[in-house]
């Protein structure tokens, strides 16, 4: 498949100047089409990252004022089918470990579906009291060395502070540690199904070609920059509704130009 910008490029070299009166809509067209290419790899430049099965889509922010905290970000995976992370045992650990380092993100923490329950916030051994909010029986705990620390700080996050000095346990990167609830972070989704691949489309990311391709849960768009590059990403869920509307000038480009040529050929009649 080839990319379709240089098609609609070509297609309109091949055409006589349209009449003036439709030079200003045209160019209208055009420019929302282009906004329209643009922003959507500017707005979106997210990161999403999955592998086989169970797949995870990894919510990364670089703009701390778009980050959600707990409950917003446990909502937000269940809107997109899947549920806030659980992990299950070391393999799994490591599959996220190598999904955020092949990321690259800067320094922000992950939510991951591990809660505790209101129970006693003095009690100094509070351990047995977190659950998966998926409904996992895991017992598997990666906890920093000193965490958790009970008190009123319920809600977990895997760590990810790259620049930060290290401590006594090491380098902050993905230990789990209690947070409050109303911190705002990044966040990752898990999903029991993920089928990849159904079909792919081309567009321009920071002038850069890439390629997207759909996959579900609630049409994921991943970019790949090439075959030879590990998977990087659009995350936040992208529905079919946001795949649907910016075409929307795309198709009434094509319908003026259509029209113009119509137009055109009526007139030498």
């Amino acid at each position: 498949m080839q990319p379709l910008l240089p098609i609609i490029k070509t297609a309109l070299n091949r055409l006589q100047p349209p009449p003036k009166h439709a030079q200003p809509f045209l160019l209208l067209l055009v420019l929302l089409l282009l906004s329209h290419t643009f922003s959507l790899s500017r707005d979106q430049n997210r990161n999403l990252a999955g592998k086989g099965k169970p797949c995870y889509k990894l919510a990364y922010f670089s703009e701390l004022r778009r980050r959600l905290n707990f409950v917003e970000a446990e909502h937000a995976c269940k809107r997109d089918g899947g549920q806030l992370l659980s992990v299950e045992s070391v393999s799994e650990q490591k599959i996220i470990e190598q999904l955020i380092t092949e990321l690259r993100p800067t320094d922000g923490d992950f939510w991951i579906g591990l809660r505790r329950n209101h129970g006693d916030d003095s009690s100094s051994d509070c351990s047995t009291q977190y659950y998966w909010l998926d409904g996992s029986k895991s017992t598997f705990r990666n906890w920093h060395w000193d965490e958790p620390s009970c008190g009123y700080e319920v809600c977990v996050v895997m760590y990810h502070q790259p620049s930060a000095p290290p401590g006594l346990g090491g380098l902050y990167m993905f230990q789990w540690n209690d947070d409050n609830c109303e911190t705002k972070n990044n966040f990752i989704c898990k999903y029991t199904i993920c089928i990849e691949k159904l079909f792919t489309i081309f567009c321009r990311e920071e002038y850069t070609l890439t390629t997207l391709t759909l996959s579900y849960p609630s049409a994921n768009l991943t970019v790949t920059k090439s075959a030879s590059l590990s998977v990087c990403v659009f995350l936040l869920a992208l529905n079919l509704v946001y795949i649907i509307i910016p075409t929307i000038p795309l198709i009434l480009l094509l319908l003026t130009v259509t029209g113009v040529c119509c137009f055109k050929l009526l007139a030498r009649r």
